[in-house]
C-alpha cells in the first residue's frame, strides 16, 4: 500500500462558524458533507471556529494512510513543525515547505467526531 500523500482540504477558520456555514452553503451554493458543532466540511475546503493547529488563518491537508510512516519517511526529508498528536479527527503532522509554511499530513480517524451532513 502507497503511503503518498494525496491532497485532503483547505480548512479557513472563521469567527461564527453558523454564519459561515450558512454563507457557503446558501451564497456559494456549496453543499456540507461532515458537520460538527465547530467544524464544517464540503468538498475539499472546510470551515472551522476551533483553535487552528499553527495560528493561521488557513491550513492545508494531505491525507495518508499511515500518519506514523508518512512521519518517519518525511522527518529525515524536511523540517517538522508539529510532531504527530491524536486529535478527535485522525492523527496529524506538521512540516515546513521551502517557503517556511506549514503542510498538514493527516490520517483520518475511522471514528470523527463529525458525521454525514445529510
Amino acid at each position: 500500500m502507497s503511503n503518498q500523500p494525496r491532497f485532503g482540504f483547505v480548512v479557513e477558520y472563521v469567527k461564527d462558524i453558523q454564519a459561515a456555514r450558512r454563507f457557503y452553503e446558501d451564497v456559494m451554493g456549496l453543499q456540507a458533507e461532515r458537520v460538527h458543532p465547530t467544524y464544517v466540511q464540503f468538498d475539499h475546503f472546510a470551515i472551522a471556529s476551533d483553535a487552528p493547529m499553527a495560528g493561521g488563518a488557513r491550513e492545508i491537508y494531505w491525507l495518508v494512510p499511515d500518519a506514523q510512516r508518512a512521519f518517519r519517511a518525511l522527518s529525515a526529508a524536511t523540517e517538522i513543525v508539529i510532531p504527530p498528536v491524536r486529535k478527535p479527527f485522525g492523527t496529524v503532522f506538521g512540516v515546513r515547505d521551502p517557503d517556511g509554511q506549514p503542510q498538514f499530513l493527516l490520517e483520518l480517524a475511522t471514528d470523527r467526531p463529525s458525521r454525514p451532513a445529510r
